[in-house]
């Protein structure tokens, strides 16, 4: 990393996730501006984050996972919920299951038309998805090469990965083998960020090219406590810096120019209460002296909910901890020592599908996700045996949650409180997934090798059974957006180009300013996002 010897930068930004780490490349990239990023967690440095295979292991390493909690959900059975979000430079990129997932398009039609976001239209957003990308197989109309986040298929996919290909053909949907291509809906392999053998995270994409830049400072272990602003408190203000806190020492670095909060939508809306930005009311709670009032920070939060059927197989084809899965996993480290293709540069979360419910309006509003394993939720287990995993998630929720601080220190983690449930809505809409899930691993393509059903298991038997198993084993699929939105509206919290309303030089550029969640993984849409936003600086410089 390199290091700075002065505390006055023209540019700071907060969080080195997918976001963040698109802004520190693009902004150093002019000679005149100094740039500094800031992450609270560590170095990306490690086989956990580079090995396909091993996402299950960086997930729950405390080293690169903030390991958050929800708050109690009382329509999920009162449970408190993991929420995995990533602690090193890259983020989420860096611990996530690599998925390349644009959304539909209409969702951006959707900001545009129906949230008051101009300029972030499907034609509009386009471009900048297709500049950054590199795809192994070439560009069309749809897709870009050249860029520096590689998009590449899933080499070698598993039997089993074929059979729930093979299942959705049999009932009816159609192959598709692009789900950032013309239609999302239908069965087929995902694209994930691999460069070759290894993860691409926005980290190795974006960052990584650009540390040897005498105008970039990377600090890593530097959590921000708030934002330093000028101005009186219900006037207009503006950001001129950012505390931290370093090795148990507070730090001051000032800006110039302006400050770029990257953190997410957890870490984003928190650092603007702490700095007395957001509701006023929740502020003056947790000990906070409102600087601006806006009642947006910290609500609209929205994520996809998620569960799992699951099957045991008896033979050792699939992905597997068992005495006969040994040799396979031999040759995998052998073949990882050698460089070579193999086990452990394997995605294992390779089938999906886009399909839609009895309950869709004209986009599919369920997204599947198979494993040839025994896979267990955020890999906080590991089964011993063989099997199959299959995820279903909802992909537009009604409920609406919120990020609220619970106590002016900044070390401890905010209230997170999806409302998962909240519109009962959403759970019926699940709960038709979790039936489809269950008929496609009973059907005849998985006969060859299926022993019995594990999840949800031979005790559910009717609708209100499925409901109840539903509310029991949901889960987080790590896609929280929308707690700085962006648009028009008494809770919008950014502009079109991203400007906190009532602070100068002081932008959100994260999953935070969706107004909405889209139809699919969180993640390119999130580095779009940061690229439209370094376009929106340089034009406006």
């Amino acid at each position: 990393m390199v290091n700075s010897d002065t505390s006055l930068f023209s540019h700071i930004i907060v969080g080195a996730g997918s976001a963040g780490c698109v802004m520190a490349a693009r902004l150093s990239e002019d000679p005149r501006r100094r740039v500094l990023l800031l992450e609270a967690g560590g170095r990306d440095d490690s086989v956990l984050i580079r090995a396909p295979l091993l996402m299950g292991e960086a997930i729950q390493s405390s080293r690169f996972n903030w390991h958050y909690e929800t708050v109690p959900q009382p329509a999920l059975a009162g449970r408190r919920l993991y929420w995995p979000r990533g602690k090193t430079l890259g983020g989420s990129s860096a611990i996530n299951a690599m998925h390349y997932v644009r959304g539909a398009p209409a969702n951006y039609d959707e900001w545009r038309d129906a949230f008051g976001c101009e300029g972030w239209g499907w034609d509009d957003v386009l471009p900048a998805f297709m500049a950054v990308e590199h795809r192994v197989k070439g560009a069309d109309v749809l897709h870009g090469t050249g860029g520096p986040l590689w998009v590449q298929d899933i080499d070698g996919l598993n039997p089993l990965t074929e059979a729930f290909f093979t299942a959705g053909a049999l009932f009816q949907y159609p192959r598709n083998h692009d789900f950032n291509g013309p239609t999302q809906v239908g069965f087929g392999p995902y694209q994930v960020t691999q460069r070759g053998l290894r993860r691409c995270s926005a980290g190795d994409a974006f960052l990584r090219p650009a540390l040897a830049r005498p105008n970039l400072t990377v600090l890593t272990g530097a959590l921000a406590t708030r934002v330093l602003l000028q101005g009186r408190p219900g006037g207009k203000r503006r950001a001129v810096g950012v505390e931290v806190l370093c090795d148990g020492a507070l730090q001051t670095f000032a800006a110039t120019g302006e400050v770029l909060l990257c953190g997410g939508a957890i870490n984003s809306p928190q650092l603007l209460q702490l700095s007395g930005i957001g509701d006023s009311t929740w502020l003056r709670d947790a000990g906070i002296s409102p600087e601006l009032d806006l009642a947006g920070v910290g609500r609209n939060l929205q994520d996809h909910l998620d569960v799992i059927g699951q099957i045991r197989t008896r033979s050792s084809l699939s992905i597997g901890l068992s005495l006969r899965a040994l040799p396979a996993l031999a040759k995998g480290v052998a073949d990882a020592l050698r460089g070579r293709a193999g086990l452990f540069s394997t995605n294992p979360v390779q089938g999906g599908a886009f399909i839609r419910s009895s309950r869709a309006g004209d986009l599919p509003d369920l997204q599947l996700v198979f494993t040839p394993a025994l896979a267990a939720p955020h890999g906080r287990e590991r089964p011993v045996g063989h099997g199959a995993t299959l995820h279903v998630c909802q992909l537009y929720p009604r409920s609406r949650g919120t990020i609220r601080i619970a106590c002016a220190d900044p070390t401890v983690p905010p209230l997170i409180d999806p409302n998962y449930g909240g519109d009962p809505w959403d759970l019926e809409v699940l709960t038709d997934g979790l039936d489809l899930v269950r008929d496609l691993l009973a059907s005849s393509p998985f006969d060859f090798d299926r022993v019995c059903e594990v999840l949800p298991g031979p005790q559910v038997r009717t609708r209100s059974d499925l409901l109840d198993d539903v509310r029991a084993r949901a889960e987080t699929l790590y896609h929280p957006v929308g707690t700085c939105a962006m648009g028009r509206g008494e809770l919008a919290v950014v502009d079109s180009r991203l400007r906190v309303r009532g602070v100068e030089r002081l932008r959100v550029v994260d999953a935070s300013v969706m107004p909405r969640l889209i139809g699919g993984n969180t993640n390119a849409p999130t580095i779009m996002i940061a690229t439209r936003a370094a376009d929106f600086m340089r034009d406006d410089a």
